[in-house]
C-alpha cells in the first residue's frame, strides 16, 4: 500500500510540473496542458473510429511482434544444435542492428506500399533482442544436467521443459518485455510514415497538421497506456507458459518393473569397456578395461583425485575415452552432486527421470520427513542426496552407478540408506565409490583399477 500511495504522489507532483509548465509557456499550439488532453482524448473516446484506429494499429504491431518472437525462439533453438544456422543467420541480425529503419522504411514503401511495413519493422526491432538474449540463456544451461539427461535418457520434450527453459525464461522474459516496448515505438513511427488508414499513427498525423497538439499529445498518452497494458500482460502470459505442466505432482504410480532392457537379461556381462583411457594435461588418469558381471556388486577404490569420477564418467557415457570402448546396458547414476532439477518437487525429478514403482511411498520410505510437494531448492542437503540415490535406485536399469553417493549423510542415515539401496536393487548390478572406509554395502564386492596393474 505505501509503494502504491509513493507511486501516486511521485505522479502528482509530475502532472503537477506539467500544468505549471503550460501556464508558464501560455500557449496551447505549443504545449498543452494536462486538462486539455484529458478533455480532447475524453472527446476522442466517444468515437468509433478512435476504438478501431487502436484496433489496427495494436493488430499490426502485436502480429508484427509475434512473428518476430516466434522465428527468433526457433532461430535460437537452431543455432544451438547447428553451428552453420548460426554462422548462416549472424549477418542478417547484424544487417537489421545496423541498417537505419528510416532508410528500410523509405525502401519498402517503394516495394510494398504501407500495407506490410509495421510487420517488417517490428521484426527489425523485435529479432535481434530476441534472438540475443535466447542465445545466452541456452548458453547458460548447466552442462551437468544434460549429461544427467544424457544417463538417463531423458527425452526432448522434458529436456525443454525442465533443462532449458528455467536457464533462458529469465531473458526471454525481459528481452521480450523491452522488445514490446520498442516495437510499440518503431510501430507508430512506421504508420506516421506509411499513413495506412485507421491506425493511430494515421489519425496522430491528422492532430498534427491541424496543429492539435492537446490531441497529438492524448495519442501519446494513448499509446504509452496501452503498450503498458500489452507489456503487462505478455509478462504475465509468459510466467503462466512457464508453469506448464505443474513443477509439483501429489503421485505417480507406474509399471513395478526394474530392469527393462532385456538384450542383456541373459548375458554374463553387462558393461564392456576395452581397453578404455584417458588423459588430462598429458596425465593418463585412466587406463583399464572393465567387465561387470550381471548382478554383482563392485567397489572402485582410489585416492581423491586419482580419477574415479572419470572412469565411471566414461562408463556411464558422458564422458568420451580418448581410445577404447564401452559397450553396456541401461544405466542410471548418482553424481558426485546431486544433479536435480532445482524448481520441481522430489516426486516430479523421479518423474522426469522415468523412475517407476509407488514413486511416493518409495521416497518416503527412503526419507521419511520429506515433504513430496516442496520444491527441491527448498530441501537440505541431505534430502536431496537420498533423492539423488532414489533417482537411481528407481530408475528402471540394468547398472546403477553411484559416485560418492553417501556423501553428507550422518552415520545412521548412511546405514539405512545402504539397506534401502540393498533391498532395491534386485538382480542389477551396481558399480560405487566413497571415500568412507566403514561404509561396505556388500562383503562379497570387487575391486576396480584405475590403472592396469593398480592393487
Amino acid at each position: 500500500m505505501k509503494i502504491k500511495i509513493k507511486k501516486s504522489v511521485i505522479l502528482l507532483i509530475w502532472l503537477l510540473l506539467w500544468q505549471i509548465t503550460a501556464i508558464i509557456v501560455n500557449n496551447s499550439i505549443y504545449f498543452a496542458s494536462p486538462v486539455e488532453v484529458i478533455t480532447e482524448l475524453a472527446g476522442k473516446v466517444r468515437e468509433a473510429a478512435f476504438w478501431q484506429s487502436i484496433g489496427g494499429s495494436l493488430v499490426r504491431i502485436i502480429t508484427g511482434f509475434a512473428v518476430a518472437f516466434i522465428l527468433a525462439f526457433i532461430s535460437a533453438f537452431g543455432s544451438l544444435k547447428c553451428a552453420f544456422v548460426k554462422e548462416f543467420i549472424s549477418p542478417f541480425v547484424t544487417f537489421l542492428k545496423a541498417v537505419p529503419v528510416a532508410a528500410v522504411a523509405v525502401i519498402l514503401l517503394i516495394w510494398w506500399g504501407p500495407k506490410y511495413l509495421v510487420l517488417c519493422i517490428s521484426l527489425m526491432i523485435v529479432y535481434p533482442n530476441i534472438y540475443a538474449n535466447m542465445q545466452t540463456g541456452l548458453a547458460s544451461v548447466d552442462v551437468r544436467l544434460k549429461q544427467m539427461a544424457d544417463v538417463y535418457k531423458i527425452g526432448p520434450f522434458k529436456r525443454f521443459i525442465w533443462i532449458y527453459r528455467p536457464a533462458y525464461m529469465p531473458y526471454l522474459l525481459s528481452s521480450a518485455a523491452v522488445s514490446l516496448g520498442m516495437c510499440f515505438k518503431a510501430g507508430i513511427a512506421a504508420e506516421i510514415i506509411g499513413l495506412p488508414e485507421l491506425s493511430i499513427g494515421e489519425r496522430l498525423y491528422r492532430d498534427k497538421i491541424y496543429l492539435n497538439t492537446a490531441g497529438v499529445f492524448a495519442w501519446v498518452a494513448v499509446i504509452l497506456i496501452i503498450s503498458s497494458i500489452t507489456e503487462r500482460l505478455l509478462v504475465y502470459g509468459l510466467k503462466r507458459l512457464s508453469m506448464i505442466p505443474k513443477p509439483c505432482i501429489s503421485d505417480v504410480k507406474t509399471s513395478d518393473k526394474i530392469c527393462t532392457n532385456e538384450a542383456w537379461s541373459d548375458s554374463e556381462y553387462v558393461v564392456c569397456a576395452d581397453r578404455i583411457s584417458k588423459s588430462y594435461d598429458d596425465r593418463k588418469v585412466v587406463d583399464t578395461s572393465v567387465m561387470l558381471r550381471a548382478g554383482e556388486i563392485y567397489y572402485l577404490k582410489a585416492p581423491s583425485g586419482a580419477g574415479k569420477t572419470t572412469l565411471l564418467g566414461m562408463l556411464s557415457g558422458i564422458i568420451k575415452p580418448d581410445s577404447g570402448e564401452v559397450k553396456s546396458g541401461d544405466i542410471s547414476m548418482v553424481f558426485q552432486d546431486d544433479r536435480l532439477i532445482e524448481s520441481a518437487n522430489g516426486l516430479r525429478n523421479l518423474e522426469i527421470a522415468g523412475c517407476v514403482g509407488n514413486l511416493s511411498d518409495e521416497l518416503k520410505g527412503l526419507i521419511p520427513t520429506v515433504d513430496t510437494e516442496l520444491p527441491v531448492s527448498k530441501l537440505s542437503g541431505g534430502e536431496r542426496r537420498r533423492l539423488a540415490i532414489a533417482r537411481a535406485m528407481l530408475h528402471p536399469s540394468d547398472v546403477v552407478i553411484m559416485d560418492e553417493p553417501f556423501t553428507g549423510l550422518d552415520e545412521d542415515t548412511k546405514k539405512e540408506t545402504v539397506e534401502w539401496i540393498i533391498k532395491h536393487l534386485g538382480n542389477r548390478t551396481l558399480l560405487y565409490t566413497t571415500h568412507d572406509t566403514e561404509i561396505r554395502i556388500a562383503d562379497n564386492e570387487m575391486l576396480i583399477p584405475l590403472i592396469d596393474g593398480d592393487n
